[in-house]
């Protein structure tokens, strides 16, 4: 129950075994996608071999002044960029952060992401699937440049993490309308929401 303290707060019991459920299903899908994936850490080797799994997985999340030079290395205006590449999301309901949407999510960039959509599959709208490459490499965060497959060390290290770099306000210098309580009108992906034993949602 720990790590849904905060969320605990505003929802209710069946909400919390839900996304519990949610939360364990993705982790077991992740999993599963080791075996389609030729990771570093799975070959002891000590670069990134461009196989996508952190891109599907768990992809990074941009410091907020990481989020200009990414947009200019696309020829964007900042604006463009978040409208088009982004979700905003929390980890707590207190602070806000934007992280790159995922394949499928283009229905709901620019603005927050629903609870019930965090886990949607699909690779980050960033990495080019043909080239195994992001499409903003040169200019990608500092997360997805310091933690590693290989080296769970600082994949533990929340200093490192992306979020961490977020203030209660910053949602704001990007959304400048954003309202914690409103989520675009989004449907439920339920091409995800499948549970051991039951059909889908």
């Amino acid at each position: 129950m720990d790590a849904l303290r905060p969320f605990s707060q505003s929802m209710s019991p069946e909400s919390i075994s839900y996304y519990r459920r949610l939360t364990a299903e993705y982790e077991a899908y992740c999993q599963q996608q080791m075996d389609n994936h030729f990771m570093a850490a799975k070959f002891n080797f000590k670069s990134c071999q461009r196989c996508g799994y952190c891109c599907l997985c768990y992809p990074c999340i941009p410091r907020p002044d990481e989020i200009a030079p990414a947009a200019r290395y696309l020829e964007m205006t900042i604006s463009d960029f978040v409208n088009k590449y982004m979700v905003a999301d929390t980890a707590d309901c207190q602070i806000f952060f934007l992280r790159w949407a995922k394949e499928g999510q283009e229905d709901i960039t620019g603005a927050r992401i629903p609870p019930w959509r965090t886990y949607d599959r699909g690779y980050c709208v960033l990495f080019d699937k043909e080239k195994k490459s992001c499409r903003i490499h040169p200019v990608r965060p500092s997360e997805a440049k310091l933690i590693k497959c290989w080296d769970n060390r600082q994949s533990r290290d929340k200093k490192l993490w992306g979020m961490s770099g977020w203030g209660k306000d910053d949602i704001f210098a990007f959304l400048p309308d954003f309202d914690p309580k409103y989520f675009r009108n989004a449907k439920l992906n339920t091409s995800s929401l499948i549970f051991k034993g039951e059909s889908n949602l």
